[in-house]
């Protein structure tokens, strides 16, 4: 009865998150300021991502004229050697007009080389940007699996450093990557629940309550359950819904005493009845 409950509300919720861009538990002026705010990082990070754009369309075209420039050089050096082979009564004219030509080539690739580098690094500073911009937004950016170890223990070691660390996404993304490298792992339970402690720690209950609600479906049996419950409890009582928060302190109590999770929610229920107006149900 009480996983019935917890399924319906966890439906509902997620639901209603994905419907309106995480917009469930506000009022309807505080909704109104948070899709602005997102309209102006949407807007900032398009600027981000344009520019980025532009400066490799601009390195496109630098590396194409350089090509020519390599070509024109070649070809300049081709005709100087024929110069130098023959004995002619123009040889003088003929090798200072080729000695010109290479230099005004070497010129050109000049202007090009340092063109070429300062694009490169605006290009590496846009990119820059957009990751540092996605990690203040909470957003999962792809990680470079060449970078990643291909040992599953230094995989989840490198998981938890991200994690310690504060980068959330990052660890989510490493998280996403280990469950399809290793889809029979013994610890992709542990995997989930870091994945769903990485949205609490960010204040992304809706999210987090998502992914813990994963865990229950996929691992019914894991000796995390208890963690897992109290993390939901935790959100549920932080999004304002201190029934559901209670329903799964209880269960805490009463199926996994002696845990420290139980222990968890104890102090939880004493801060939901020593901090009511937070509760909203």
């Amino acid at each position: 009865m009480i996983m019935n409950s917890l399924q319906r509300i966890c439906v509902v919720a997620i639901a209603a998150f994905l419907a309106n861009g995480c917009f469930l538990w506000t009022t309807r002026n505080d909704g109104e300021d948070m899709k602005q705010q997102v309209q102006l990082l949407n807007d900032r990070l398009a600027k981000i991502e344009a520019d980025a754009r532009q400066g490799q369309e601009e390195l496109q075209e630098m590396i194409a004229r350089a090509q020519t420039q390599v070509t024109n050089m070649e070809e300049a050096l081709s005709r100087a050697t024929m110069v130098l082979a023959r004995n002619s009564a123009d040889f003088g004219a003929e090798l200072e007009e080729a000695k010109t030509e290479l230099n005004r080539a070497e010129g050109t690739m000049a202007e090009l080389t340092h063109s070429m580098e300062a694009l490169t690094r605006k290009v590496e500073e846009s990119s820059r940007r957009i990751n540092e911009f996605a990690l203040a937004a909470g957003l999962d950016l792809p990680v470079d699996e060449s970078t990643v170890p291909p040992e599953a223990r230094d995989h989840m070691q490198m998981m938890k450093d991200s994690l310690s660390a504060g980068r959330y996404g990052e660890m989510r993304s490493l998280a996403k990557l280990y469950q399809d490298r290793y889809p029979r792992a013994k610890d992709l339970d542990e995997v989930q629940l870091m994945i769903g402690r990485s949205h609490i720690a960010q204040k992304q209950y809706a999210k987090a309550l998502g992914a813990l609600r994963r865990f229950v479906d996929l691992f019914p049996k894991s000796p995390q359950m208890p963690e897992v419950l109290y993390e939901m409890a935790n959100a549920f009582f932080m999004l304002g819904d201190c029934t559901d928060a209670r329903i799964l302190v209880d269960t805490l109590e009463t199926r996994h005493a002696g845990t420290p999770a139980a222990s968890k929610a104890v102090k939880l229920k004493e801060i939901m009845t020593t901090q009511p107006a937070k509760c909203t149900s």
